[in-house]
Order: structure tokens, then C-alpha cells, then sequence
């Protein structure tokens, strides 16, 4: 009864891991982000793990391969897979972590203790004498050969000391900048830590099997298989803490197009609204992320068809109402203020504004060369977006590309009036 119940909840398991798995893999050819790709390469890894581990698929394979026990050793190299990929992905999630220069490092320092491990555990399942198909009993009826409790120890080893590593990257999650964000992925990383953290209730259970079954008269047959059930919560809460971080994302992703549409609105002109239109419909509520990422290129594009426009005079005001304001009362402009964010949108503001009159375009030594902001980090560019949508609603931004606009219609009221006088004068 108990190997019929293991049997039908590995299945259903691995059914439904391995949909997900292909769906997120579908998904990953489009976007082509590494968190996704990893996401939707360790659910077919765990689906895997718990086909390889039903009794019929573990015989199947073994028999296939002619060798029957091969499943007891896929399944620990494949759970180090996952732990592999659980441990990129707590870095990936981290921006001060996933440069190119920390991946490296930690590719260099972890990628030898995972390969290692994995290297050792096949030399030893190839040198131990072992005989017919043990699906989840392996550690309790081959506990007396050496090399099978010594390839149980190296793996233990290297589970331990790589969960350990991983929990703790995932306890200090940090996303500079954007603390609600991080406070939304911390709730889905504690399910995530305590699913790969289960998987070290598999090893005293295991060890216990072992053991006994080693030195006792009775194997221990029914613990070492009440150990996969430790394997089973372990998938349940990664499956749990994965899609409470793709609900959170997509929800973030969202909210911040809602955000971010005043700005494309305002950077689009008349002949762009069908463009920016079907940028913020892209792919509704199917695909978020590509959808922000249209929407984040098509603010770009409108805001470089704005660039005859740009003119320095909006930082310069900003940045002048801002002083003065802090004199007045000492606040300043408030809470949330981000000078690049404010300059961006004054610009933008000023220029839209310009464009919309339809006067000349500036002349190149007056006109700004880069839009502030246009230096950001790429992590960093929709955050700096959606600040710039949310400045274009400040009142001192509003006033600073007021003032400008006025500015330069005085300027162009004086060179009118001095064109006319000389007019006047060659008359």
C-alpha cells in the first residue's frame, strides 16, 4: 500500500513539475533571461528525480540500461543539480550579486565541489558490487557494500555544505534601491529555503536506514522509504516558494507598466499613439516581462524622437526650485525624491511640451547630448523608469518645465524682436 501511494504521488508529482518545467523552458526561448532559463531548467530536473525515483520507471531504466540500481544514483546527482541551480538563482535575484564578475567567482569556488562530488559519487556507484532493483530501499539493502555508504557520505557531504551556503544566500536577499521588492521576494524565499533545507530531513532518515540495516539483523526497508516523503515536502514548498516569486513578479511587472504609462503616453506624439498603443497591449496579462520590456523600448524610442528638444535649462530649474525650497522650510521636495528621475522628467516634460508647439528644434551647442539618467546601470533601468513616470507628477517638476517653456519663449520673443529691428533698420 505504502510503495502504491509513493508510486501515484511521484507520478503525479513529476507530471505536473515536468509541465511547468516545459512551459517556463517555452517561455525562457523568447525572453532569454538567465533566471527564468534556470527556473524552468531545475523543475525538469526535479521532475525527473521523482520519475527516476517511481518504482516502474526505476526498473524500467535500470533494466534498459543494464544497470539496475542507476536510478539511486541519478536521483542525488540530479538533487545536487538543483541545489546547483537553487544556488545561482538566490544570487540571480540579487542585482550586487549577479554581475558577470561575482557569477565567475562563484562558478569557480562552488563549480569544482558540485562537479566534484558528482564525479566521485559515479566512480564509486561503478566500483560497488551490486545486485538487483532497490527502488527507494537503495541505502537500507545495500548498507553492508562499502562503496554504497561511501557514496552516500560524499553526497551527504556536498548536500549539506551546499544547502547550507544556499539557505543563507536566500536569508540575505537584498535588492538596493527597491526594498519593497525585496520584502515581497523575502516571503517567497522562506518557502524557498525551507524547500531546499527538507532535503537534509532526507539525510538522517537515510543514515538511520543505513545504519541499522548495516549493523541490526532487520533492514531498515520501511525508514529508508519514508525518507523520500522529506524529498516530497521538499518539492512541494519549491514548487510553492517558485510560484509565489512568478505571482509577485508578475504583479510588480504590472504596476509598474501602470506606472509607466503616463510617460509613454507623454513621449509618443500623434503619429506614435498606434505604436505606444500596441506596446502597452502586448501580450496581456500572458507574458508581463515582455510586455514591461516593450514598453520600457518604446519609451526609449519616443523619448530619442524627442532629443531636438532637450534642452538643460528643466535640470537647471529643477534643481533651483529644489534649493530654494529647501531654504524655505528645510524638507526639501520630500520623500522619494531622486534628483536624475526629476531631471529626466522635466526634460521629457519640457520637451514634449516644445514639440507639441511645433517651434524649431534647438540648435546642437544648446541642446543636451545625453538624457540624465542615460547612464544607469541596465539592472537599474526600470527602476529609474518608473521613477521618472512617478516625478512627472511633482509639482516642482512641473513648475521647473513651466519655467523653462517661458525661457525659451522669451528667448525666441527677443531674437524675433531683434530680427525685425534689423529689418527695420535696413529699410
Amino acid at each position: 500500500m505504502t510503495s502504491l501511494l509513493l508510486t501515484l504521488t511521484n507520478l503525479v508529482i513529476a507530471g505536473v513539475t515536468l509541465g511547468l518545467g516545459t512551459v517556463k523552458a517555452f517561455a525562457a526561448r523568447h525572453e532569454r533571461e538567465w533566471t527564468l532559463t534556470l527556473t524552468a531548467s531545475v523543475l525538469l530536473c526535479a521532475g525527473l528525480i521523482f520519475l527516476l525515483a517511481t518504482p516502474v520507471v526505476y526498473r524500467t531504466v535500470g533494466t534498459a540500461v543494464r544497470s539496475p540500481n542507476i536510478s539511486s544514483l541519478l536521483v542525488p546527482v540530479l538533487t545536487l543539480v538543483c541545489v546547483a541551480h537553487a544556488h545561482a538563482l538566490s544570487q540571480l535575484w540579487q542585482p550586487h550579486r549577479s554581475t558577470p564578475a561575482a557569477l565567475r567567482s562563484t562558478a569557480l569556488r562552488w563549480g569544482p565541489v558540485y562537479g566534484g562530488a558528482i564525479v566521485a559519487m559515479a566512480a564509486l556507484y561503478a566500483h560497488a558490487d551490486l545486485g538487483p532493483a532497490t527502488p527507494l530501499r537503495f541505502a537500507a539493502v545495500y548498507a553492508r557494500v562499502p562503496d554504497v555508504v561511501a557514496l552516500h557520505l560524499v553526497y551527504w557531504t556536498a548536500l549539506i555544505i551546499t544547502i547550507v551556503v544556499t539557505v543563507r544566500e536566500c536569508r540575505s536577499l537584498s535588492i538596493p534601491g527597491r526594498p519593497a521588492l525585496a520584502d515581497d521576494l523575502r516571503s517567497a524565499l522562506g518557502w524557498f529555503a525551507v524547500a531546499i533545507g527538507l532535503n537534509l530531513v532526507n539525510v538522517p532518515l537515510a543514515a538511520t536506514a543505513m545504519i541499522g540495516s548495516a549493523t541490526g539483523q532487520r533492514r531498515l526497508d520501511t525508514v529508508a522509504a519514508s525518507a523520500w516523503l522529506a524529498t516530497i515536502a521538499s518539492c512541494v514548498a519549491a514548487n510553492v516558494a517558485l510560484a509565489s516569486v512568478m505571482l509577485r513578479s508578475r504583479r510588480a511587472e504590472r504596476q509598474d507598466q501602470r506606472t509607466l504609462k503616463p510617460l509613454l503616453d507623454l513621449v509618443s506624439g500623434e503619429s506614435d499613439a498606434s505604436q505606444a498603443s500596441r506596446a502597452s497591449a502586448l501580450w496581456p496579462g500572458l507574458n508581463t516581462a515582455l510586455d514591461l520590456v516593450a514598453v520600457m523600448a518604446a519609451i526609449h524610442d519616443g523619448a530619442g524622437r524627442l532629443s531636438p528638444w532637450w534642452s538643460p535649462l528643466p535640470a537647471l530649474f529643477v534643481d533651483r526650485l529644489a534649493a530654494d525650497q529647501r531654504d524655505c522650510d528645510g524638507a526639501g521636495p520630500g520623500a522619494g525624491w531622486d534628483v536624475t528621475a526629476a531631471h529626466a522628467a522635466a526634460t521629457l516634460l519640457h520637451a514634449a511640451q516644445a514639440r507639441d508647439a511645433l517651434p524649431p528644434a534647438l540648435p546642437s551647442p544648446h541642446r543636451l547630448a545625453r538624457l540624465p539618467g542615460s547612464d544607469v546601470e541596465p539592472h537599474a533601468e526600470r527602476q529609474h523608469l518608473v521613477a521618472v513616470a512617478h516625478h512627472l507628477h511633482h509639482p516642482l517638476v512641473i513648475e521647473a518645465a513651466t519655467l523653462a517653456g517661458e525661457a525659451r519663449a522669451a528667448a525666441a520673443s527677443d531674437r524675433t524682436g531683434a530680427v525685425s529691428e534689423a529689418a527695420e533698420g535696413d529699410g
